[in-house]
């Protein structure tokens, strides 16, 4: 019993004496934004696409045709210069109706942790945007 106990002791200590921290310099924030908008992507794709649609804009393949109102479309320039990260926060955790639209998409704020719903503005912010029709020359 006490060579059991001192060989985990040791595999203890070897392990943690082993292990080395990796400082990220505070001036490199990249790193943090590629996981944010990655997890966010995650986080869309199994919660919001069914909706709003993989690529974010409105067409959800189970629900999106037949809502009414349609979803917002995330791909507009219009959508994303008409909204900051306070709004798209404060619409994710309390659902549109928090931000004066229709009650179809749930609050989740008790779903998700604050971090995740930053996660997913994030991602929201990093959609790939398509111009109007009416813009293209």
């Amino acid at each position: 019993m006490k060579v059991l106990f001192l060989i985990i002791i040791s595999l203890f200590v070897i392990f943690f004496s082993c292990t080395e921290e990796i400082e990220i310099p505070k001036n490199n924030i990249s790193i943090k934004n590629d996981f944010s908008i990655r997890e966010g992507k995650r986080l869309f794709l199994y919660y919001c696409s069914p909706c709003h649609g993989e690529n974010g804009n409105g067409s959800g393949k189970f629900f999106g045709y037949g809502l009414k109102p349609k979803p917002p479309d995330f791909t507009t320039e219009e959508f994303i210069k008409n909204r900051n990260d306070e709004l798209l926060i404060l619409a994710i955790s309390g659902g549109s109706i928090s931000v004066g639209k229709s009650n179809l998409c749930p609050p989740w704020g008790n779903t998700f942790h604050k971090e995740e719903i930053k996660f997913l503005v994030d991602f929201i912010k990093k959609i790939k945007r398509v111009p109007k029709k009416s813009e293209i020359k």
